[in-house]
């Protein structure tokens, strides 16, 4: 094997070793020092050749140019599969990481040492028995064959750096799962059956790691969730590894690459690429990530604040070991596209990323390729000069801007300082607690929480309403091969509250968000009760003086989950509040219907868990009779056909696969068959919801 650029360090291990009679840090001791990271990428995970994608095995220029740009922690993504015979690492192999690690080392810095994708022995094969592969085509895997070859592979690893002290770190896996097939409906499950598996994998490289013993008795191991995805936290949570060497000598890793801003190469009939960030921006509204989409500064805080309480708090660190946002120099020349505010976002971004990252107890380590495309008019991610053929000066910053973001931003950030105290509940504070359990596969149903108040209560004095909530979707999944009654393959879910007033019990709603918005932690929601009709962030109360009826509503295909209710509370304008629900004592007006299940009273605490959740297997479903709504796709409208029982007010909605509105249309619905229509110029699969009262039509469009 040619390996050009090899560089190494005369020095022997015992330079990085310490005593192995002493047990090294724990996992919280080292993460404070560890600061920002940084991915030597498209190297050493190279299957069998690491200067095969165009990089060289680095050298002590670029390492310690690694560390003067201000990075303190390396993550070397490492193949080993490849460089290996009869189960055997190439002793060649070994002693070239370990030259790479050294230099990193011998800088002061921390290194993260993985066991990358290295043509998916491990990571495509997180299954047991007969399978589709990343072709979709059959296969079987035998998960004994795999978590045996992972022990072997990690036992070599382990032995060889047995004596290294605690700045070296070892990592289970990289993204297992990611390389899952596409079918029609999405990415195949990765459901808690294979999180086992995922977990017996893990606890494959913890043994083998233990067992070596020395350092390696209590050396930190990172453990990785399924695919890598922050939304897949709680799967690990769930079903995190056990370590021999008992708790605190592990951290957890994701990864964080929001798609449409930082990955997306071109507009889809879903939606467009997002060139902009926050307030970096043209104004072009649909090129820019805002609000609470992906990548947004609310999402980032709202991702990371998930991680923080499933493992921060917990005392297990957690390595963001990849993120990135891709700086599109292929769009120079793209109408409404400019190069130079875009610089700036993708620099905004990354700085609050890494700074956000800091304050919740996470290690953000940057990706970076080396490959520099700006002169070819080429995507990059680069940082870090690796490539001499853009130039000598090996190891220097490329990108001023992004790096002058991400040390400035971190430095300034507020440090995790360990869980904080939570408000602490007596034994007689409860909350409400209701699962949800579909049994339709072709069509949305309905789970109702309502309070219902006879005569009517008058809320003439308040303002807004608020309450806690924490969802859990614990398996949401699309129907599968019965088109013909509307089945698609499409798994969708939204959280609406509603409330009837004046004595006619008008119908007022309001969109929320989806479960999965409000899984993970507690979340307090505050909404206006009355607004001037068409107000997207009030409820839109048509008489506050005459209210029969408020609740919650779960619209949801394919779902198993549950709802932690809490603190209903009304507002009145000079702040003073009065209490809708406590739950304390079980309120007499209260009913559920549809796929809720009774309410029931736990004890309420700070974080929204309790109670008992449903199995996550959903049972065999039947399949609904065709949709009583016909829907018709143009290109720029859909439109409407649904039979009304009376005439009434009612809303149209169109809403995006993230649950944010498209369109929407108020008007008086005649009894019998009606027609809306509604025009956006969004593209891609949506939802359309046509509501009159408590009745309620659902569908899903894709949009031309």
């Amino acid at each position: 094997m040619k390996l050009s650029g090899l560089f190494g360090i005369v020095c022997g291990t015992a330079l990085f070793a310490t005593s192995a009679a002493f047990a090294l840090p724990k996992a919280t001791e080292i993460y404070p020092n560890m600061g920002l990271g940084w991915n030597l990428g498209n190297t050493m995970e190279v299957p069998s050749d690491p200067t095969a994608w165009g990089n060289i095995v680095p050298t002590a220029e670029i390492i310690n140019g690694v560390k003067a740009a201000g990075f303190t922690t390396i993550r070397i993504p490492c193949a080993w599969d490849s460089h290996a015979s009869n189960g055997t690492i190439d002793a060649s192999w070994l002693a070239t990481v370990k030259s790479v690690v050294d230099m990193a080392i011998a800088n002061d810095m921390y290194v993260l040492l993985n066991s990358h994708w290295d043509n998916g022995w491990l990571e495509d094969e997180v299954f047991s028995g007969t399978h589709l592969d990343r072709n979709a085509q059959s296969t079987t895997t035998d998960s004994s064959v795999v978590r045996q070859k992972q022990e072997n592979y990690w036992k070599q690893i382990a032995d060889y750096f047995k004596d290294y002290d605690e700045h070296l770190i070892f990592a289970s896996a990289n993204e297992p799962g990611v390389n899952d097939p596409w079918l029609s409906s999405g990415q195949l499950e990765f459901d808690n059956n294979r999180m086992i598996i995922l977990k017996r994998l893990h606890e494959a490289c913890l043994r083998a790691v233990r067992a070596s013993g020395g350092n390696n008795a209590t050396r930190t191991v990172i453990v990785q969730m399924p695919r890598t995805e922050i939304d897949m936290y709680q799967m690990l949570a769930n079903n995190y590894p056990e370590d021999p060497a008992g708790k605190g000598y592990t951290m957890a890793e994701a990864h964080f690459y929001p798609y449409q801003f930082s990955l997306m190469t071109a507009d889809e009939s879903w939606g467009k690429t997002f060139w902009y960030w926050e307030d970096e921006t043209t104004g072009a509204a649909d090129r820019t990530c805002s609000g609470s989409t992906l990548g947004s500064k609310q999402s980032i805080d709202k991702q990371f604040q998930k991680l923080q309480l499933a493992f921060a708090d917990e005392g297990i660190p957690v390595v963001i070991g990849e993120m990135g946002a891709n700086k599109r120099y292929s769009l120079v020349g793209t109408a409404g596209f400019d190069l130079n505010t875009h610089l700036k976002a993708i620099a905004a971004w990354y700085g609050y990323t890494v700074a956000s990252a800091k304050s919740h107890g996470i290690v953000p380590v940057i990706w970076d390729t080396a490959f520099e495309g700006k002169n070819e008019g080429k995507d990059d991610m680069t940082i870090i000069r690796r490539q001499a053929s853009n130039g000598s000066n090996l190891g220097a910053v490329v990108d001023e801007l992004t790096m002058n973001a991400i040390k400035t931003q971190f430095a300034a950030a507020t440090p995790y300082a360990g869980p904080k105290d939570l408000p602490t509940y007596a034994e007689t504070d409860k909350a409400l607690w209701v699962t949800y359990s579909t049994k339709i596969s072709t069509k949305s149903e309905t789970g109702t929480i309502r309070f219902n108040f006879e005569g009517g209560a008058d809320w003439s004095a308040y303002e807004s309403i608020s309450f806690e909530i924490r969802t859990e979707p614990i398996s949401v999944t699309g129907c599968e091969g019965d088109e013909k009654n509307g089945c698609n393959g499409y798994a969708w879910t939204s959280v609406d509250m509603f409330a009837m007033s004046t004595s006619k019990s008008t119908w007022s709603d309001h969109h929320l968000a989806s479960m999965e918005d409000f899984s993970g932690i507690l979340n307090t929601v505050t909404v206006k009760l009355a607004g001037d009709g068409d107000d997207e962030d009030a409820l839109n109360l048509v008489d506050k003086s005459y209210v029969t009826a408020w609740g919650i509503n779960i619209y949801a295909t394919q779902l198993v989950g549950t709802i932690y209710l809490n603190n209903i509370l009304l507002h009145k304008a000079d702040g003073t509040v009065d209490t809708l629900a406590s739950f304390d004592t079980a309120p007499k007006n209260i009913t559920t219907a549809g796929i809720a299940s009774k309410p029931t009273y736990i004890q309420a605490n700070a974080k929204g868990t309790g109670g008992q959740a449903p199995t996550a297997a959903i049972a065999p479903v039947r399949a609904a009779a065709a949709s009583k709504m016909l829907v018709s796709v143009q290109y720029g409208m859909v439109m409407a056909q649904f039979n009304a029982a009376t005439t009434a007010p009612a809303k149209a909605v169109l809403m995006n696969t993230m649950g944010q509105t498209i369109a929407q249309q108020n008007f008086t619905a005649s009894k019998g068959m009606n027609t809306v229509e509604l025009s956006s110029d969004y593209r891609g699969p949506a939802v359309l919801m046509v509501k009159q009262g408590s009745q309620r039509y659902m569908q899903k469009v894709i949009l031309k």
